[in-house]
C-alpha cells in the first residue's frame, strides 16, 4: 500500500487487513472470497512476483490456488521460465504443453520499463500463468529481507515510505543499518536509523 501511496489509479484494500482474531490471512481464502464477489465469466488474476511464485509449494493448498486463478508471474532479468514449471504439479499440466510468447498488448505495456513486452504464457488444466519478461528489477523480495535482517540499508531498492515503515515497525530483522545494499545506477546513500 505505502509502495503505490503516490497512485491515484490505486486503490488499497482492507480485504487482508488483521482481524480482531488476529488470525493469518492466507492467499487461497483471499482468492475465495474475492472469486465469490465476480459473476461467472470474469477472470481473477494474481499479480506475483517470481521468486514468491517459486515458494508456493510452501503456501496454504496452493494446489488449489493454481487451479482457481490465473497467476501473471513478473520475472527479473535472466530468469529460466523453465524454473517456473518445476512449482506446477505433472497432473495440472497440459499434456505436451508448451510456452507461447505473444506480446503483451501496448495497453498493458505503460508503466513498464525496459522494453518489457514479452510475455510467456505456460497453460495448465485449469488456469495459465503468464510470465512477464522485461521489468527491471535487479533485486528479489527475498533479498531485500535478507539485507535488512543483516543490518544493511534497502536504499534505493524500495520507496522511502516502505523502507521508513519496515525500520520503524521492526520487520525482517535489526534495526540498526550497518552497510548499504543499493539499486544499480543509485549512489550509496547512509543511513543510520538507530533506534527507530
Amino acid at each position: 500500500m505505502l509502495a503505490c501511496a503516490g497512485d491515484r489509479r490505486l486503490i488499497p484494500s482492507l480485504l487482508e487487513a488483521p482481524t480482531a482474531e488476529d488470525k493469518p490471512c492466507y492467499s487461497i481464502d483471499t482468492v475465495r472470497k474475492v472469486r465469490r464477489s465476480l459473476h461467472k465469466d470474469d477472470r481473477l488474476f494474481f499479480l506475483i512476483g517470481v521468486d514468491a511464485f517459486l515458494d508456493l509449494p510452501h503456501w496454504k493448498e496452493y494446489r488449489r490456488l493454481l487451479n482457481l486463478v490465473d497467476f501473471i508471474v513478473v520475472s527479473r532479468p535472466g530468469f529460466d521460465v523453465d524454473e517456473i514449471r518445476k512449482v506446477v504439479p505433472e497432473e495440472m499440466s497440459l499434456p505436451g504443453d508448451r510456452i507461447d510468447r505473444p506480446l503483451v498488448p501496448s495497453s498493458l505495456r505503460r508503466g513498464l520499463r525496459g522494453g518489457a513486452g514479452r510475455l510467456d504464457t505456460i497453460r495448465l488444466r485449469h488456469s495459465t500463468l503468464y510470465v512477464l519478461r522485461g521489468v527491471q528489477m535487479h533485486v528479489a523480495s527475498h533479498a531485500i529481507r535478507q539485507a535488512i535482517g543483516s543490518g544493511r540499508t534497502v536504499t534505493g531498492l524500495v520507496p522511502r515510505l516502505v523502507e521508513e515503515y519496515i525500520l520503524k515497525e521492526g520487520l525482517y530483522g535489526p534495526h540498526r543499518l550497518t552497510s548499504e545494499v543499493r539499486a544499480p545506477g543509485h549512489a550509496p546513500l547512509q543511513s543510520g536509523c538507530g533506534g527507530m
